[in-house]
Formats: C-alpha cells, sequence, structure tokens
C-alpha cells in the first residue's frame, strides 16, 4: 500500500469509499452522492491550494485525506479544514492516522498553523481518530444538520500546527504554495 497525491483521475475511486457515507450515514451532509466530473473538480480545487492524499492498495483507492480553505476572509488564511475517509475493510488498521500525519507534514510547511475538522454525531471512531491525533474540542452545533429523517449535532475540533510560541505582534508568514510529497509513501 502506498499514500501518494491524487490525481483527478482517482475520482471514481474515492467516490465508491464516499458514496456510502452520502448514502446511508449522516456522516456527510450531502444529500446524493456527487457526479465524478464534479469529485474531479474537488481534487483539483484541494491539490491547487493545500492536498489531497489517496491510499492505494493493490491498484484500488483504499481512503483519501484532504484539506481546504476553513474560511474565505483573509485573517483565516493559516487555518485549514482537514476530512479523511476510509473503504470498509480498510477502517480499523491505522490508514487513517497514516494519511493523515503525511497531510500534516504537507500543511506544516506549507505554513499553516490550525487544522479544523468537523464531525457529524454520533460518529465515535472518528472523534476517536481525531482526539488520538490531538485534536481538542472547540464546539458542537446542536441540530445544525438535518439528514435521514433526524437532527444531527456537529462537532467541531482543532489542533495547532508549528511552533508552540510565535513572537508576539510578528504577523507570521501566509501559507505559501502546496508541498508535494518527495514520492509515494510505502506502508
Amino acid at each position: 500500500m502506498v499514500i501518494r497525491h491524487a490525481d483527478p483521475d482517482d475520482a471514481a475511486g474515492c467516490l465508491a469509499i464516499y458514496s456510502p457515507f452520502v448514502e446511508t450515514s449522516a456522516v456527510s451532509f450531502e444529500d446524493s452522492t456527487p457526479p465524478v466530473e464534479q469529485f474531479r473538480q474537488r481534487i483539483l480545487r484541494s491539490s491547487r491550494s493545500h492536498a489531497f492524499l489517496v491510499a492505494q492498495d493493490a491498484g484500488q483507492i483504499a481512503g483519501f485525506a484532504y484539506a481546504g480553505p476553513h474560511r474565505e476572509r483573509t485573517a483565516y488564511r493559516w487555518a485549514a479544514e482537514v476530512s479523511v475517509y476510509l473503504g470498509e475493510r480498510h477502517r480499523g488498521q491505522g490508514l487513517g492516522r497514516a494519511l493523515y500525519e503525511n497531510l500534516f507534514s504537507l500543511l506544516e510547511q506549507q505554513g499553516y498553523r490550525t487544522l479544523l475538522a468537523a464531525i457529524a454525531l454520533p460518529n465515535p471512531a472518528s472523534v476517536a481518530l481525531h482526539r488520538a491525533l490531538g485534536f481538542t474540542e472547540v464546539g458542537v452545533f446542536k441540530e445544525i444538520g438535518w439528514k435521514l429523517g433526524a437532527w444531527h449535532d456537529v462537532l467541531w475540533l482543532a489542533r495547532r500546527l508549528g511552533p508552540a510560541e510565535e513572537p508576539v505582534g510578528v504577523r507570521p508568514r501566509s501559507p505559501g504554495p502546496p508541498v508535494r510529497l518527495a514520492a509515494p509513501v510505502a506502508l
């Protein structure tokens, strides 16, 4: 198995993983699986500004993790929102951690300082993964999403990147262009 940067041609493989989360759960708040071309555009958009990684096992996509902007206003430019999705047979084996650790390293090198994750509740596996990777709770939006006949809460988590302390009053450099893996990462 390897972790590598996603290519737009990985869209169908990523959708095979993502679709069950959309169609049968409240993990994703999308109402229907997006078309392949729309997912190709998501890969391209994320790759232009942040990173979109896939784990590939015997030629098949086993999981993916990506980052994007948290909000559009300039003062938020040091924050990135992250997500990870795994195929059913690859869960509970450390693949989510491996994808995220590689993604976080790239984002830190790029200059991001805060990572944010939004988790529709209940989702104990995702909450456990994020907490194990150093995320802490920021807050819960109560009954913010309606899906599958019920209201769902969303837990927001945050994790700091970069130096523990930065000089007061000195503006950090803005995140630079996306950083690429030197080579696919073998697992």
